[in-house]
């Protein structure tokens, strides 16, 4: 499937300073979501009139000389669980019936203020708990090829992006949800420090674990939208900064402790190849028991939110979220309270063996964007499962409050690759720089 993308905020801004109009943009948008979202279904809500209207004002704005900045005029897609005003939030299931958010989440006020054009709502699993096949939405498919899908529950903010619906996106990433999906579609994917992005207005999956982020072509698009999610500029934050006379990043085979495809290794070596980059190889103990602490904690958090609800109306969601939520009203609070300690103690070793490091590399994902119909990868000849690899590969970030950012990996003749880069908690602009200063975008 061919894309032809909307294009970064950072070409959109040049564009723009020189005369092209928001409407033409947002216009052309809308031209492809009509073309191609009844194939892809990353979008499941537009309000066409009302989009072409903030696209209108922005120009009106931006003519008569009061430009906000970059993202003023951007388009820019909304997973379905974060609060437009007037607009609904289903969660990507039907257990909510009907209903309108009655304001916007903080976050998206925040990009509303910056310019931004919120153009749509994007598909997702059903409640951040479901699989790959939504039954009510139906499976996005990923625009870099239609044989697979999109591997994550940020899925249809991955796909609208790569399919140029936008010229960003924002997903949730609870365990890994917004960094899966970017690996699939070649996308920059961030999960930020736990708490910097306000979560009010966002429905809560498993709340120590739910952090807002970006989808996006670009570290320094990440950077922009993020800053603006915030409503202030991240700073400098210390070490980490990237430096180019020298930087130390960390692997740790042992955090995933799962076999990568050797496509994924190549890029990801040939990415620290660098003469300004020393690894080291640091130890992470007790994996096994950190990755099922990881899983009682999701569930356990997203039963009391869910329970109740689901309970009263178990046929307006999908046979995978009430499996989903079964296993999570089986855990007891001594065990859900073992597991927080168990995250706890494996915080405060881990952070001590990156007090020297400026960032860790892990691979996102074990391989290429997972197939359609199972969700299945190839690793070395052998298939394994994309979604339940990411207790292993991308929840650790969310239990140990990291910043994580997956970068896209070209593979000749091949899908992309990713891997991801993250640093100590609050450090996330560090992070980005020296995301940037290895990338070059």
């Amino acid at each position: 499937m061919k894309t032809d993308p909307c294009g970064s905020i950072e070409a959109l801004d040049e564009e723009i300073a020189s005369g092209l109009s928001p409407v033409r943009i947002v216009g052309a948008c809308l031209e492809r979501i009509h073309a191609l979202n009844g194939e892809i279904r990353a979008m499941i809500f537009v309000s066409e009139a009302e989009v072409l209207d903030a696209a209108l004002q922005a120009e009106r704005e931006i003519r008569s000389g009061r430009r906000r900045g970059s993202l003023h005029g951007v388009p820019i897609a909304i997973k379905d669980i974060v609060d437009v005003k007037n607009w609904p939030t289903t969660g990507g299931s039907r257990l909510f019936g009907n209903q309108v958010a009655q304001d916007t989440a903080a976050c998206i006020a925040n990009l509303q203020r910056a310019g931004a054009i919120i153009i749509g709502k994007t598909n997702l699993h059903e409640l951040c708990a479901g699989g790959h096949d939504n039954p009510w939405f139906g499976k996005v498919v990923n625009p870099l090829d239609g044989s697979r899908g999109t591997g994550g529950t940020s899925s249809g903010s991955a796909a609208a992006v790569a399919a140029g619906f936008c010229a960003v996106a924002i997903g949730t990433d609870t365990g890994g949800s917004n960094r899966s999906p970017a690996a699939a579609t070649g996308l920059f994917g961030f999960k930020p420090s736990n708490g910097l992005i306000d979560t009010n207005g966002v429905l809560g999956i498993a709340p120590s674990l739910d952090c807002v982020g970006v989808l996006a072509r670009s570290t320094r698009d990440v950077r922009l939208v993020t800053e603006a999610m915030a409503g202030k500029p991240l700073g400098a934050q210390g070490r980490a900064s990237a430096s180019r006379t020298g930087l130390t990043i960390g692997i740790c085979p042992e955090l995933t402790g799962a076999p990568v495809d050797g496509a994924v290794e190549t890029a990801l070596a040939a990415l620290l190849d660098q003469p300004m980059v020393r690894t080291v190889e640091i130890a992470f103990d007790g994996r096994e028991e950190f990755v099922s602490a990881g899983l009682t904690i999701l569930q356990y958090e997203f039963a009391q939110i869910y329970r109740e609800p689901i309970e009263k109306n178990p046929d307006l969601v999908g046979d995978a979220v009430r499996a989903f939520l079964r296993d999570g009203t089986g855990i007891g609070g001594d065990a859900y309270d073992r597991a927080i300690a168990i995250r706890t103690e494996a915080r405060a070793r881990f952070m001590a063996r990156m007090a020297d490091l400026d960032a860790l590399a892990v691979p996102t994902a074990p391989g290429a964007a997972p197939r359609l119909s199972d969700e299945l990868t190839k690793v070395n000849e052998e298939m394994v499962s994309w979604g339940m690899a990411g207790g292993r590969f991308r929840r650790w970030a969310n239990m140990l409050g990291m910043p994580a950012l997956a970068i896209p990996l070209d593979v000749p003749g091949g899908l992309p690759a990713s891997v991801q880069l993250a640093a100590l908690p609050g450090r996330d602009a560090a992070l980005l720089d020296l995301a940037e200063t290895l990338t070059g975008s």
